[in-house]
This record gives C-alpha cells, structure tokens and sequence, in this order.
C-alpha cells in the first residue's frame, strides 16, 4: 500500500515539473506589457513603438515596402 502511494505522489511530483517546463518554454512577446502600440502610415499594420521608424514625419515599420515609399 505505501509503494502505491509513493508512486502516486511521485508521479504527481513529475507532472508539476513537467507542467511547470512546459510553461516557461512559451514564446516570448516582441512587445513589453505596457508598451505603445503605432500604426504604420504606409501599410496600417500596428506595430509596437520599438519596432517602428519615423521616416518623412510619418510612423513606419520595418517593412522594406514601407521604408521605401
């Protein structure tokens, strides 16, 4: 009876630890929490702030289509 226990709760102890790897491997967002969201001037995709460009007073982002209008 206590090896069916001990297995159980050892089992128990690999599902968590499973569990717990499985959610650290998430991937990551590009963007922080709290950071601003823009909308390209060119194409009207929103990208986050970071990621975007000013390019003749207008808001862009990295698109090669974008940054050569």
């Amino acid at each position: 009876m206590a090896r069916i226990l001990l297995l159980i709760v050892l089992v128990w102890i690999l599902f968590q630890i499973v569990k717990r790897m499985a959610a650290n491997t998430d991937s990551k967002p590009s963007a922080k929490p709290d950071e601003k969201f823009v909308q390209c001037a060119n194409c009207g995709c929103h990208i986050p702030e970071s990621e975007s460009q000013i390019k003749n007073n207008k808001i862009v982002c990295n698109s090669p289509e974008c940054l050569q209008k």
